[in-house]
């Protein structure tokens, strides 16, 4: 085979199963009246490649040359009913524009009776000696909308009935002028990350490169968790950001070392988390049974 019908052959090749460079994807999802969906989750399951929705509604996912044609895009987000789309069909669309589906809740509603309910505090209080940081940003990243999606959190422990009042965690250094984060909170078995325990978006911001403690106001969604479950994963999802600076790149949470606990971590949405021993400076406030 001389070098000219070398060369066409792969040609084909990269045509019928892949991409030679970077491919960009770009449109808009909305809901079924047209209204812009923010932070819609996007991703290619297993493949490190994913990103949200901004506050717009619009998004732009970024598909390496590794990607096959035929590989599968997941649009998905809390109340509405999840959208798969193969990348040869969005390449083939002029104007990417999803709309997506409300569903009904598909989560089982927990009450319980608070009276006998006691304050608990659940995860790590305390900041450490500064000695230890769990940073968000990597070296692979090029740009900050690399890190979209992003997550990272720690499992927690349950003993009794809990209703979850607060959130807090504690922010070591900060670059940003803006950030804004969504909660996620997934059941774990055997120590792997599971369906999602909530059914609303919870969406908050951190401004003016604040450090120290956070707290999140969680009552407004009456979550209500099971001493059945044993544990479970709560993680904080990058969903936005502004820079203070052109150079700025550090968020990070201070991190210990701990038999008892896990940090799990993945730089995609839709990718398998990976997991480490230790604990961050994250804690929830708990109303708990006797």
């Amino acid at each position: 085979m001389n070098k000219t019908y070398l060369t066409c052959f792969l040609t084909l090749i990269l045509v019928a199963t892949g991409f030679s460079q970077e491919v960009i994807l770009k449109g808009k999802i909305t809901d079924s009246n047209n209204i812009a969906l923010p932070f819609v989750n996007i991703g290619i399951p297993k493949k490190n490649t994913g990103t949200v929705s901004n506050e717009n509604g619009e998004y732009k996912l970024k598909i390496p040359s590794n990607i096959l044609e035929n590989d599968t895009v997941v649009f998905s987000y809390i109340g509405y009913k999840t959208i798969n789309k193969s990348i040869a069909d969005l390449k083939n669309q002029k104007a990417i524009s999803i709309q997506m589906e409300t569903e009904e809740n598909q989560l089982e509603e927990v009450v319980f009776e608070t009276k006998k309910f006691k304050d608990k505090k659940l995860g790590r209080t305390s900041k450490g000696l500064g000695l230890m940081h769990f940073n968000f940003y990597t070296v692979y990243e090029k740009e900050i909308d690399d890190r979209l999606s992003k997550e990272l959190g720690m499992n927690f422990k349950l003993r009794k009935n809990c209703r979850l009042e607060n959130f807090n965690f504690a922010i070591s250094q900060n670059e940003f002028k803006t950030l804004k984060f969504r909660i996620n909170i997934y059941s774990l078995t055997n120590g792997q990350p599971g369906d999602l325990l909530i059914s609303d978006n919870i969406i908050f911001d951190i401004k003016n490169e604040q450090i120290g403690w956070k707290s999140i106001d969680l009552n407004p969604y009456n979550i209500y968790l099971k001493k059945e479950l044993g544990e479970f994963l709560l993680t904080i999802q990058w969903v936005e950001s502004n820079k203070s600076k052109a150079q700025s790149k550090f968020f990070s949470i201070p991190a210990s070392k701990s038999p008892f606990h896990k940090i799990y971590y993945r730089d995609k949405v839709m990718d398998n988390f990976e997991s480490q021993t230790g604990s961050l400076s994250m804690y929830l406030d708990a109303k708990c049974s006797n």
